[in-house]
């Protein structure tokens, strides 16, 4: 595994040698207008497609094609709407403090923390931070590969600050 420079990365600040600042969000990408030209052009199709089967009498099939269309184009738009997760991890003065996009607030010394991590396979990866008096899992709403580069971040941040 390679490493990573901190200042390399978009959502990491670094003010001292003890201080890292991680922040984190949700990747979101808006439809462009042209994939939102070929979502119409896919429903079009697909409503030409149920013609047939209309003409036969079987109304079930094309009243299926608009109700999938339509939940579908809902559940865009209410995705569109809604706010990316994000979280903050701060290490600082010795304590490590972890906000997620709800609003709660944990914070730990950071002498005891030691990074953790879990995966049930290649394909997924948690991490925690984990001491006597408590532990934290962060980065829920990374990406696999960003996870991978954060990890190394937040262990080098830990040794540095006395955590283990």
């Amino acid at each position: 595994m390679s490493s990573y420079a901190l200042d390399s990365l978009p959502f990491a600040d670094r003010d001292s040698d003890r201080h890292l600042i991680l922040h984190m969000q949700e990747n979101r990408s808006h439809l462009t207008r042209e994939a939102r030209l070929c979502f119409s052009v896919i429903a079009l199709l697909f409503m030409v497609t149920s013609l047939a089967p209309a003409m036969k009498g079987q109304w079930l099939v094309p009243a299926f094609s608009m109700l999938a269309m339509a939940a579908l184009t809902c559940a865009l738009e209410r995705h569109v709407k809604s706010r990316p997760a994000s979280e903050t991890l701060e290490l600082d003065h010795g304590h490590i403090r972890h906000r997620d996009s709800a609003g709660r607030i944990v914070e730990y010394p950071a002498y005891w923390m030691r990074l953790a991590t879990e995966g049930r396979s290649e394909a997924d990866l948690r991490l925690f931070l984990r001491s006597r008096d408590g532990t934290i899992e962060f980065g829920r709403c990374l990406s696999l590969d960003e996870k991978r580069e954060v990890a190394p971040l937040v262990a080098a941040a830990l040794v540095k600050a006395g955590g283990r």
